[in-house]
Formats: structure tokens, sequence, C-alpha cells
């Protein structure tokens, strides 16, 4: 009969060890990957508390954005009425100029109203339920 020994070979031994040292270094692994990861989840909380307190900052330019615009608007026609003034010496061509400028840029705003309005329709939607609704009328 073969007897067996307690106690295990050195390759088993150094098996053993070598898969021990390879599951510590996973251990490692993961222990730095959930203090990454905590970091990670504790500056994004910082950075959206920061983010939110900005929002009123950020509102409020934007509110002042849309005024800030327009005067740019009306400066610039005025600016291109004044040089034509300026040109022709003639009050009317100026003040035809800056009509002209602000009504070219009002036929600007009403054609992209014209544009998006007909998009708020869902054009494709409701062909689509047409399409739905004309089968199943042919069908019956």
């Amino acid at each position: 009969m073969i007897e067996q020994s307690d106690t295990a070979s050195p390759q088993d031994n150094a098996d053993k060890a070598r898969q021990l040292d390879e599951l510590q270094l996973w251990a490692r692994w993961l222990e730095q990957a959930s203090a990454n990861g905590s970091d990670i989840l504790k500056l994004l909380q910082l950075e959206l508390r920061l983010a939110l307190s900005d929002s009123p900052r950020l509102l409020v330019l934007a509110l002042l954005f849309i005024p800030m615009l327009m005067l740019t608007w009306v400066s610039f026609s005025a600016l291109l009425a004044w040089l034509i003034y300026l040109l022709n010496t003639s009050v009317t061509q100026g003040l035809l100029t800056f009509f002209i400028i602000q009504f070219l840029g009002l036929v600007g705003v009403s054609i992209g109203w014209k544009h998006y309005k007909k998009s708020l329709t869902l054009p494709l939607t409701r062909q689509h339920i047409s399409q739905l609704v004309g089968d199943q009328s042919r069908d019956t």
C-alpha cells in the first residue's frame, strides 16, 4: 500500500502561497478601488452642492442676457442708421435703414417661430398614427 504523508509537497505549498499572494493582491486592489470610489462620490457630492449654489447666479445672468442682447441689436441698428445718415445727410434714409434692420430681424424671428411651431405639432407621430388608423380601417 502507498502511504500518504500528512505533509504536502513543496510544489503544493508554493502553489498555495502564490494563490494566497494573488488573493491578497486582489483584496488590496478592491480596498483601493472602494476607497477611490468613496473619494469620487464625495467629490461628486461637493461639486453638486457647488453647482446648486451657483444655479441662482446662472439664472440671473441668463435673465440679464436677453435685455443685453436686445440692446446690442438696437445699438447695432442705430449705428448703421447713423452711418447712412452721415453718408447721405438724409434723416429719412437713416431712419429707413433702422426700420429695415429691425424688420429683417422680425422676419427672421417669425420664420424661426413658424419652423418650431410646426415641429411642436409632432408631424411624424401624427403621420404614423394616421397610417396606423388608415391600415386598421382597411383591414376591417
